[in-house]
């Protein structure tokens, strides 16, 4: 028993009190979800017992511009019957910040649902940064309903 009067005001008595920590992790690049990682003893503590361990588990949050599947990327984009049958070329952000040009081979015709690879401009892969997965395009074309005479003309 502890005198009332010697007693703790923080724990009142109890040798434990609540607190707040904030903790940081250092994620590896190309991390994959439910990857964990322990933070050693800085866990619940209580008297006469060692600290236990803080497991950070990883959760990757949706884009809404790309699909992750390991270290591909994948992105679909909606291109016009013009820009099929005469190539595309256009520009992306990355997910690191990077703007990547996207454009096909010249004179080569876009294909309904046809993918595109791009090689070495998906994520890195987990435990080797240096390597890295593909971006697959794909091109969903879109039909006009009808052409005019000013269309006939610029195709």
């Amino acid at each position: 028993m502890i005198n009332m009067e010697k007693r703790c005001k923080v724990c009142k008595g109890k040798k434990v009190s609540r607190d707040r920590k904030k903790l940081t992790v250092e994620i590896d690049k190309g991390c994959p979800q439910g990857e964990q990682y322990t933070i050693s003893g800085e866990g619940d503590c209580v008297p006469d017992v060692e600290p236990g361990d803080v497991i950070a588990i990883i959760k990757i949050r949706p884009n809404k511009i790309y699909n992750r599947k390991g270290a591909d990327l994948h992105i679909e984009r909606k291109i016009s019957l013009l820009e099929a049958l005469t190539g595309v070329d256009f520009t992306i952000m990355h997910l690191d910040g990077r703007m990547v040009r996207i454009q096909n081979d010249q004179g080569k015709v876009i294909k309904p649902n046809s993918v595109m690879t791009c090689e070495g401009l998906g994520m890195p892969f987990h435990k080797t940064p240096y390597k890295f997965g593909n971006l697959f395009v794909t091109f969903k074309v879109e039909f006009p309903e009808s052409v005019d005479g000013a269309q006939m003309a610029e195709i």
